[in-house]
């Protein structure tokens, strides 16, 4: 079934600065991507194209940066029992495991872990956690990835005579939490980095703290592949420092020294390949995730901090033995859903619940429901009168402060503008669910964010079919790595023949195309675009949208057009922007 999409073009190259065009190289087309991501001085381009991890901003721009690397670095010399407080997802995780793995020689049995349960604990401090640490005779806590909202947990440390340090990138409340230090970079204004990762954040305490203490510098180098893992999977902004990290993090892990994260890419076949933030998301971030969702996330911690390969490659085979029994769930939950939608016409948002559904994949069947209705989306698991939610939203719609609107329905909520997660007593939900569409009802922009549903496709340029060819694949190659902040550039070429359309691939799920306009033709494949062939006579004139690769497989170099959308000339659904 084809999914309709409504064009929004961009045009580009007409914001080209030609200086860009002059000094790089470049053609107008790229210039003009640069200058659309906000690159448009010489300075500026020449960073983003070239940077590196050296480029880094300073970390003492973080406010209370200086006092938490001092008391950490104290607590090291001191040799003080320090307890590393993380999250169970993917970011949380690799925060956790980079400052351990960081720290190991400095750690004399003197640093431990914790990392709280999804489904039996839920996210943040709790805590009878932190009294545990208490009474094994830490002295100082960090946190990563989570603690910037944990105002009574700091006051029980705090009464217990313990040192806590903050380092978060969730949205904080109106009060901070009375801790030594909260490095947070939504707490610093005006922070030059970007939206950090909360790995991205443990990562600027440690390049801190490698200024009071050298030795930090090169481990700290030597794990920014968990750097790229945890920041690609959190979904974050790859602009900024953001980018820089995953850049050479992505360096780093084509060639792992971590034994864990080697095993799962030797296991699934990846080991040799070029790392790309969609093999992160789409390989290692749900492995490692799959953990958390069904088991105990420490499980996917050993495995980032395993040191023996085959221990590695043993832990690595039960997470893919667990991802496999998180995609069956995950289907079943997704199927439920889309029968009650058959039952009930969405409106602008959808909220659904169920006392069947399992708390630990319902965030990913979100993210999945999004992608098809284009709409904000809560799902919501009961259990004993209690619900855990998940929420995923769209462009435009910031997802925390439409759940801080709703808060006297929710028992907590966290989360970002793209993603949240919440907890709401059942007898409430109903109340919860309508005044969460009121707000996106109020605040939605149909015009703007696909009028009915409808999702946008957004283009950066129609181009001449002439025009696509390897030297610009390989431009646009070169403002990678892509994702949000940074997203792929979409083409587009009007009025293009199609000279012939075949099915490929396993049950023929894929279309293989060749277009020409007279000229030149070009080669093009639509992934899961098998059943569109019925709808595409060849002979006839179409436009299409994609992306541009280069294509090197058996022959000399080509220009290979992934689709992303194929319409009858001049019939699809357009705006200019």
């Amino acid at each position: 079934m084809k999914l309709k999409r409504r064009w929004v073009i961009r045009h580009s190259a007409r914001e080209a600065p030609a200086e860009l065009v002059e000094k790089l190289s470049l053609s107008p087309l790229t210039a003009g991507l640069l200058a659309q991501r906000g690159i448009k001085t010489l300075a500026e381009a020449r960073l983003f194209l070239h940077g590196t991890a050296e480029d880094l901003s300073s970390p003492f721009l973080l406010s209370t940066m200086d006092r938490a690397v001092e008391r950490l670095a104290a607590a090291l010399k001191k040799k003080e029992k320090i307890l590393i407080y993380g999250d169970y997802d993917v970011d949380g995780l690799t925060a956790t495991a980079l400052i351990l793995r960081t720290l190991r020689p400095w750690n004399k049995g003197n640093i431990i872990y914790y990392i709280p349960k999804r489904l039996g604990e839920g996210y943040g401090l709790h805590q009878e956690n932190l009294a545990k640490a208490v009474r094994y005779g830490c002295r100082l806590v960090v946190t990563v990835d989570c603690g910037v909202t944990a105002l009574e947990e700091a006051e029980f440390l705090r009464s217990k005579g313990v040192d806590l340090l903050v380092t978060d990138h969730h949205e904080p409340g109106a009060v901070l939490p009375e801790a030594t230090a909260v490095v947070n970079p939504k707490t610093t204004p005006g922070y030059p980095g970007g939206e950090l990762a909360g790995v991205g954040v443990a990562f600027k305490l440690l390049q801190g703290l490698a200024e009071i203490i050298p030795e930090v510098r090169e481990a700290l180098w030597e794990n920014l592949d968990l750097v790229a893992v945890g920041t690609v999977a959190d979904i974050v902004p790859l602009t900024g420092e953001n980018r820089l990290l995953v850049k050479e993090g992505l360096k780093v892990l084509e060639k792992t020294g971590n034994p864990g994260l080697a095993a799962l890419l030797d296991l699934n076949g990846w080991a040799g390949r070029e790392m790309t933030p969609g093999l992160i998301s789409f390989g290692l971030a749900p492995r490692l995730n799959a953990c958390g969702r069904l088991d105990d996330p420490a499980k996917g911690l050993r495995l980032l901090l395993e040191t023996d390969r085959n221990r590695a490659r043993k832990i690595a085979a039960e997470l893919e033995k667990l991802n496999r029994e998180r995609q069956q769930i995950e289907e079943r939950v997704l199927k439920e859903a889309e029968e009650i939608l058959s039952r009930e016409e969405p409106g602008q948002a959808i909220v659904l619940g169920s006392e069947n559904w399992h708390p630990g994949v319902i965030g990913i069947v979100a993210s999945r429901l999004v992608e098809k209705y284009y709409r904000p989306v809560v799902l919501v698991a009961l259990e004993k009168g209690k619900g855990k939610g998940s929420a995923r939203s769209i462009p435009g719609f910031h997802l925390y402060r439409a759940l801080n609107a709703c808060a006297p329905l929710l028992e907590r909520f966290g989360g970002h503008e793209m993603a949240a997660g919440l907890e709401v007593a059942g007898d409430k939900l109903a109340a919860f669910k309508e005044t969460f569409e009121e707000v996106a009802a109020s605040w939605l922009d149909r015009e703007a964010a696909g009028e009915a549903g409808i999702p946008v496709l957004e283009i950066d340029e129609v181009t001449a079919l002439e025009d696509l060819t390897v030297e610009l694949a390989r431009e646009v190659a070169a403002l990678a790595p892509f994702g949000p902040g940074n997203p792929e550039p979409v083409l587009a070429c009007r009025g293009a023949k199609l000279l012939s359309a075949c099915t490929v691939g396993k049950d023929g799920r894929h279309l293989s195309v060749e277009i020409g306009n007279g000229v030149v033709s070009r080669r093009g494949i639509g992934f899961n675009f098998g059943s569109w062939q019925e709808q595409l006579p060849v002979g006839e004139e179409f436009d299409l949208a994609f992306k541009l690769e280069e294509d090197n497989w058996n022959r000399d170099p080509q220009v290979c057009l992934v689709l992303k959308d194929i319409v009858p000339s001049n019939r699809g659904e357009e705006a200019e922007n």
